[in-house]
């Protein structure tokens, strides 16, 4: 969904590492006040402040105080649909039940079709009170004297639940709050709001006649609501003090097909993840990390802030899109971790059993503004150390000796993967061959991406920066090992700057081939390559082709015996009149069990597609991958 990303440029210069830029959502994270515990020792202390970053209501921890007189008892009996549709008879629970419990839910056979996208009350609404007076549900807690009520009924699929907040032999001054619900429904229980935001923590006087507070329940579960009581000026003829701390729970259980829960909105996404994906761990993820950025809207009130938010409200704040991905993730049996800083919370995953970054709130996005960079994929799969461009408290983060997902590697990159980060290394290839070609050991080249502000162009880089490494370098006669880093500095005239730094090491010159061979399939070996002006296939034993060195670029020409060329066009590899061109250079890299063959023009490799060794199966570019399918043997004839 769509959120515009904000940075605030803070950066130093370093390799391949600048300070965190953040956009507003996550500086206004940055800001909320530290955790504390509900203290209530005066009568007008009444803040709860504390963000429930592993998913409790912190509030619920440390509410144990004078609770032993608090009661819930239901009223009456309901018929509760299940999620099959059917009715199921409810019996009356005369105590507070416990998470996992049926408590009694009622709805209506003839109750509306809600939309999972139905307004909700953000925040606790404290309105006049009703003229309703009998609930199905009700909480009692009782202390010196005074009774602390909150009813309820069920509420039909889309409408709020109202909680009626009543007290008998209080004050005039008698107030009470409700605290952010929790939900729990099966798995780990979580608060669905912020408790830290200010709207939690205020009281309301109840008077005479009570309050009604409100709240929707949207997925199938139970939560659990505790409600507070304050009434400091009671004056109690025999103990000569007021109450400034009582407590009562409500409990609402749903099932209701119309609300999934959260486990089963998961489960369902995971089955439709493995039906329209190859089932590999990345594209698994991937998959996952696309439809998870359709779910939800970032909230700007900071105050949806879990699963059940994001998949039922379809907002919520990095704390949702961290669990949400998390909960898939574990669905689908990929390793995954949090990572916190800044403020801020995102995941670690694991593919293929290498740990990579994942920020899905950052990537949340339908920005263009940086040409061809995709910034909806920006933080998928990076480095640690790119990360922390984003976001510098991970720098202490992976620093640390017991640090668990170390992510040094970028071959799950979503622009490696997809090839767009060879692309953009191949701009810079004529560039770079031009110092190798003088036997330069270290040397810099400005970057293409000036303009992009340096938390971008740190990241976009560094992934440039891989891709380089990985391309093979020759020179006339010596093969270049090549290491590229990204460099973000801040030039002489204040400006930001970004370039590429290289050290080379030249090795021994190459074994040069030349002469009449059978390029032949590895995995099948009497299977080769049969160039033709449509088109590359296998063919048994086909004819056999020229390789003859090319003395400027240090590889290759392959021919036909009629003297056309081998030729890169597009994804085919056709025979076209020799013209000299790049189009017509190929690399020969020895790798295990033979030779990759690589297009100098494009950066891709010899590939017979989908793997297959069939008579007439079609052989073109790939990007390399380093499977069999990409691996060639030569013959004599």
């Amino acid at each position: 969904m769509n959120r515009p990303l904000y940075y605030l440029l803070c950066a130093i210069a370093c390799t391949s590492l600048i300070s965190a830029t953040l956009p507003t959502p996550a500086i206004a994270e940055a800001m909320q006040p530290p955790a504390t515990a509900e203290q209530q020792a005066q009568a007008d202390a009444t803040s709860d402040t504390g963000k429930a970053e592993d998913g409790t209501n912190t509030n619920a921890a440390t509410d144990t105080v004078e609770d032993s007189a608090a009661t819930s008892i239901d009223t009456s009996a309901a018929n509760t649909e299940s999620a099959d549709g059917t009715a199921t008879a409810n019996t009356a629970n005369p105590t507070a039940a416990t998470p996992g419990t049926t408590a009694a839910i009622d709805t209506a056979a003839t109750a509306p079709t809600p939309t999972l996208r139905a307004q909700t009350n953000p925040t606790p609404a404290a309105i006049s009170a009703t003229s309703q007076t009998g609930y199905a549900h009700s909480a009692t807690a009782t202390q010196n004297g005074v009774i602390f009520t909150v009813s309820w009924n069920d509420a039909p699929a889309g409408t709020a639940t109202t909680f009626h907040v009543t007290q008998t032999n209080g004050s005039s001054q008698a107030k009470a709050r409700m605290d952010v619900p929790t939900y729990w429904d099966g798995g780990s229980q979580e608060s669905v709001c912020d408790p830290s935001r200010p709207a939690w923590s205020g009281y309301c006087s109840l008077g005479t006649a009570g309050h009604d507070f409100t709240f929707d329940f949207t997925a199938s579960g139970t939560y659990r609501i505790y409600f507070y009581f304050m009434d400091n000026d009671r004056n109690d003829p025999q103990n000569d003090k007021g109450i400034y701390y009582l407590r009562t729970t409500a409990e609402v259980t749903v099932n209701d097909a119309a609300r999934p829960s959260v486990t089963q909105i998961v489960n369902d996404a995971v089955d439709l993840c493995r039906q329209e994906t190859n089932g590999s761990e990345y594209d698994m993820a991937l998959w996952l990390h696309d439809w998870t950025l359709d779910q939800l809207e970032y909230d700007h009130s900071l105050n949806w802030c879990s699963a059940e938010s994001g998949l039922t409200r379809h907002q919520g704040t990095c704390e949702s899109y961290q669990r949400i991905y998390s909960k898939l993730l574990d669905a689908a049996g990929i390793g995954n971790g949090r990572i916190t800083g800044n403020g801020h919370t995102w995941n670690a995953v694991k593919i293929d059993g290498k740990w990579c970054q994942m920020d899905l709130t950052w990537d949340d996005t339908s920005d263009n503004w940086y040409g061809d960079l995709d910034q909806r994929h920006l933080y998928f799969g990076l480095t640690d150390e790119l990360m922390a461009i984003a976001h510098s408290d991970h720098t202490a983060n992976y620093q640390k000796d017991d640090y668990a997902y170390r992510s040094t590697d970028l071959s799950n990159n979503y622009f490696v993967r997809n090839g767009k980060a060879e692309k953009w290394a191949e701009t810079y290839a004529d560039r770079i061959q031009q110092h190798l070609d003088t036997k330069e050991e270290s040397f810099s080249i400005d970057a293409d991406n000036q303009s992009f502000p340096p938390s971008i162009s740190g990241i976009q880089n560094g992934i440039i920066a891989y891709a380089m490494n990985l391309r093979e370098w020759i020179t006339a006669d010596t093969k270049a090992a090549l290491f590229a880093a990204s460099v973000v500095a801040i030039s002489p005239n204040g400006r930001w700057a970004t370039s590429f730094l290289f050290k080379t090491t030249y090795l021994e010159p190459p074994a040069r081939l030349e002469g009449e061979y059978r390029i032949a399939l590895a995995m099948a070996p009497s299977m080769c390559v049969s160039a033709a002006a449509s088109g590359s296939s296998l063919s048994r034993w086909g004819s056999g082709l020229s390789i003859e060195p090319d003395a400027g670029s240090g590889l290759y020409r392959i021919k036909a015996a009629d003297g056309r060329a081998l030729t890169a066009v597009g994804r085919a590899a056709a025979l076209r009149s020799a013209d000299g061109t790049d189009s017509q250079l190929w690399s020969l890299t020895e790798t295990d069990g033979g030779y990759v063959v690589g297009s100098r023009s494009t950066g891709m490799v010899l590939d017979s597609r989908r793997a297959g060794t069939s008579e007439g199966n079609e052989v073109r570019l790939e990007w390399a991958n380093g499977t069999g399918a990409q691996v060639w043997i030569l013959f004599t004839r």
